[in-house]
């Protein structure tokens, strides 16, 4: 393995700064700091390291660490900037008959060469890197550069056994590493068991990648179902060829006919010249089903449920659990709870439930999740109303979906409407964890939640369904892994998630974000270094800045790359 890259031998960089910087920020009315080790290089100037550097790199600064070992503390570069001796010398005051004489001196100089150099900032990686018998050894460390040490561009190799993921099972190539020309090798599999977000503003390809991605989990893991949530209506395009050929069902909550559907699914503008003949596949070979919906709604059971989870978190809620279950012992768990608690003749009961429940928010903190969704709940009982209706279940398809091994690889829920798309969303989620827990694990099953700002906002209200998909989401994302179900959420307005769920997330890809609040709220939900975040305001459509605990070899290593089109799949079926 080659530890420097070819450059390395004629760059000449020592370490002559480095600090701990903090920076500030407001996000939700709270204030959140920063921090990041940034080292600054100084470097002889050479124009071919100049132009490298400006992709991503990894430099590492020599150390000894008080043990005698020599290790190398990895940094990822942010910037490399050009100086000269006279630059300082530019301010407007100087006359202009010296100022181009010295412009002059310095642009010669950067071909000739002379007094210039080259400033390099980097980000510190939390990482250490030593060489034991000829094979690179990583280690998790702060570990501090010393001022004047010597500093290297690492090679190609680094950053492969860093990263990536070879000879397993489910390891997958789902890219290339800009800057290192080399592909990006993952464990596929660690990106649906430990849920996967996606983020990156309108355009930036998120349905692509995730379309790209179900192709090549579906290769590795055969006995997975995949379950869209299709607001926008792309996903029967992105996947045409598979639907076509290898079985899938697209569902509607309306009775409409294959010719309508056919013309509402969103066609991207790169495959507009097939466009009839996209039609024409859908109308001739994608089965569609109209399915009605339920309401969705939070029973009593669920409230249990979710009250004992919470009780993991917080031990008063652990007790308040166990009352509540004193008090609803003689009642049907699976009745709804707000018709419960505006029945007059439960008014005893009810009351002792609405005190336990008051209790629990006087315990914890009023900008909680749960707090939140208490506040909700209580509101709805006060609120007058008609209850929302009940409609025909969806519970025999996710039934069919867990259980039977022949089911579709890939159920679609075209649902275009937020409110009917929450209510599926509740009843997929809770009715295939019934099943899982009361009957058996049966298929591994990934849900996609596309347009998530819809499913999980922060400000969630019964009314609109937002508490109850909420709800369901995060107790995906929270108990999933534990029955062999997967989450992967997509959206362009990251700001205005459930943070709980966010959390629950151990793989990002993170493609273009113009507003400064979504990059902090990505940089402090996933621990990112905020100038690493702030990079991928340079990134074009089909790169992403990817971050796993969990897919790669170390954990937490920002990584750009660069994606597979997934209508390049579309092309060639239809080509064909």
């Amino acid at each position: 393995m080659n530890t420097f890259h070819r450059l390395d031998s004629k760059f000449d960089g020592k370490l002559r700064h480095y600090r701990v910087e903090k920076t500030k920020a407001t996000l939700r009315g709270q204030e959140v700091t920063f921090t990041e080790g940034i080292a600054y290089i100084d470097a002889l100037f050479d124009l071919e390291i100049f132009d490298h550097l400006h992709q991503p790199n990894i430099i590492g600064i020599e150390r000894r660490r008080s043990d005698g070992q020599d290790v190398y503390i990895l940094f990822e570069v942010l910037n490399a900037r050009p100086m000269h001796y006279e630059m300082p010398s530019l301010t407007p005051e100087v006359p202009p008959v010296l100022k181009w004489e010295y412009l002059e001196n310095i642009r010669e100089s950067w071909h000739k060469g002379g007094e210039n150099w080259m400033e390099i900032i980097c980000v510190h990686t939390g990482y250490i890197m030593m060489e034991i018998d000829g094979k690179p050894v990583f280690e998790k460390s702060n570990l501090s550069p010393l001022v004047g040490s010597k500093a290297h561009i690492m090679s190609s190799d680094v950053i492969e056994e860093m990263v990536c993921i070879k000879d397993q099972i489910h390891s997958t190539e789902i890219g290339e590493l800009i800057g290192y020309q080399i592909p990006l090798s993952i464990d596929i599999y660690s990106l649906y068991k430990y849920h996967t977000g996606v983020f990156g503003f309108t355009g930036s390809g998120k349905s692509n990648l995730i379309s790209f991605l179900i192709r090549k989990t579906l290769e590795k893991v055969s006995d997975i179902k995949i379950v869209i949530l299709d607001i926008s209506g792309e996903y029967t395009v992105h996947l045409l060829d598979r639907l076509a050929e290898n079985g899938g069902t697209v569902y509607t909550p309306e009775p409409i006919d294959i010719e309508k559907f056919a013309e509402t699914q969103v066609i991207p503008e790169t495959l507009l010249e097939f466009e009839d003949r996209i039609r024409d596949i859908i109308r001739r070979k994608v089965r569609l089903e109209h399915i009605a919906l339920e309401s969705g709604s939070l029973t009593i059971r669920d409230l249990l449920n979710s009250l004992r989870d919470e009780g993991e978190r917080y031990p008063y809620v652990k007790i308040a659990h166990t009352r509540l279950r004193k008090i609803l012992r003689d009642i049907d768990l699976d009745q709804e709870f707000i018709g419960f608690m505006r029945n007059e003749d439960n008014s005893e009961i009810s009351g002792k439930v609405r005190e336990v429940l008051l209790s629990i928010m006087g315990s914890i903190s009023n900008r909680s999740t749960l707090y939140k969704t208490l506040e909700a709940i209580l509101g709805e009982v006060e609120t007058v109303g008609e209850e929302i209706a009940e409609e025909e279940a969806l519970k025999d398809i996710i039934r069919n979906i867990v259980l039977d091994p022949s089911a579709d690889s890939i159920s679609i829920f075209y649902i275009p409407e937020p409110i009917q798309a929450r209510k599926a969303s509740t009843i997929l989620i809770e009715e295939a964890f019934n099943i899982k827990k009361r009957w058996a694990m049966g298929n591994k099953i990934l849900f996609i939640i596309d347009e998530a700002q819809e499913f999980i906002p922060d400000r969630q209200k019964a009314e609109d369904l937002t508490l109850y998909s909420n709800l369901s989401v995060e107790k995906l994302l929270r108990q999933g892994r534990k029955y062999y179900m997967g989450g992967w959420i997509a959206t362009q307005r990251i700001a205005h998630l459930n943070t709980n769920v966010l959390q629950q997330l151990h793989s990002y890809f993170i493609s273009t974000l113009p507003r400064s609040y979504d990059r902090n709220v990505v940089a402090d939900a996933f621990s990112i270094s905020r100038s690493v975040v702030d990079k991928v305001t340079e990134l074009d459509t089909g790169q992403w800045l990817f971050v796993s605990y969990k897919a790669t070899r170390l954990k937490n290593i920002p990584i750009e790359i660069e994606t597979p089109n997934n209508e390049e799949y579309i092309v060639s079926y239809l080509s064909g």
